[in-house]
């Protein structure tokens, strides 16, 4: 397995986390002063959003388009796609992963619409295949391309847009392959200040978070 950590040039602190870990590649991520206007414009925020937030946004949409484009290219096999906020456990017991989709080792879950308040589902053991109809899992900070196929879907469905909106919005939203997720997590968010959003209210739950 390829596992790469996206990471700012600036966020040393946040590497050191990794560095000494053969298993990880570091993927140098799109910063806020190299998002083009187009692709600020592009993008959808709430009107009251500040400009760095917005450009930040941007500059992590960047940055797994990026990597998506760099395993289509290398036509890469088994790839996991970690944010530097991870906090990485014991992958020895991941059984196989589906072929087909997108597999989340961690992130947070909630409802379809945020208003329906916190999501009250249960899951199985290993994996749960999402039903974007009852919830959806927000975040990237660790999810499984299995092929470079899914990687070639999940990018040509995010590029025909005409519009953008955060990246894990956006995942939640491609209807080309399936998504599913690891049950109980393997991958938890270390306790890190957000590089783009504010404090979300969110409580651990069986090593996922849950919005609410």
């Amino acid at each position: 397995m390829k596992i790469f950590v996206i990471n700012l040039d600036t966020a040393k602190d946040r590497w050191e986390h990794y560095k000494d870990d053969e298993r990880f590649t570091r993927w140098s991520a799109t910063s806020r002063e190299e998002v083009k206007e187009w692709d600020s414009k592009k993008m959808i925020s709430f009107h009251n959003i500040h400009p760095d937030q917005h450009l930040a946004k941007c500059a992590c949409l960047k940055s797994h388009l990026n990597i998506l484009s760099y395993i289509i290219t290398n036509k890469l096999n088994d790839v996991l796609i970690l944010e530097d906020d991870a906090l990485v456990g014991d992958l020895s017991e991941l059984d196989k992963l589906p072929e087909d989709g997108v597999t989340y080792l961690g992130g947070y879950t909630a409802n379809k619409k945020m208003t329906q308040g916190p999501l009250s589902l249960s899951f199985s053991d290993k994996i749960n295949k999402i039903d974007n109809e009852k919830f959806r899992v927000l975040t990237t900070m660790a999810y499984y391309i299995p092929t470079h196929y899914v990687a070639s879907s999940l990018y040509s469905e995010i590029l025909e847009r005409k519009r953008n909106r955060a990246i894990d919005v956006m995942l939640g939203e491609i209807k080309s392959v399936p998504f599913y997720l690891y049950y109980p997590a393997l991958i938890t968010e270390r306790q890190n200040v957000s590089q783009i959003r504010k404090d979300k209210s969110k409580k651990l739950c069986d090593k996922y978070y849950h919005l609410s």
